[in-house]
């Protein structure tokens, strides 16, 4: 291997045009980050606040009068 190997695509910012975390502010370093537009920290803290779908359950009723 080459000691000199170009960088992985999206290791390094972009024409040196720095990209933001859209919930914190702070800088992205890799190319996750700045591909979901959001750090590692606030990707994780949403995924502990989104909760999955409650389950559907069947309630029994009575008809409607008149129908």
């Amino acid at each position: 291997m080459d000691a000199q190997a170009a960088p992985l695509p999206g290791s390094e910012p972009v024409s040196g045009r720095r990209v933001l975390c859209r919930m914190c502010g702070q800088p992205l370093r890799d190319r996750a980050s700045r591909l979901w537009g959001l750090g590692p920290d606030c990707r994780r803290k949403l995924a502990v606040r989104s909760a999955p779908a409650p389950a559907r359950h069947e309630v029994d009723q009575d008809a409607l009068p008149g129908l």
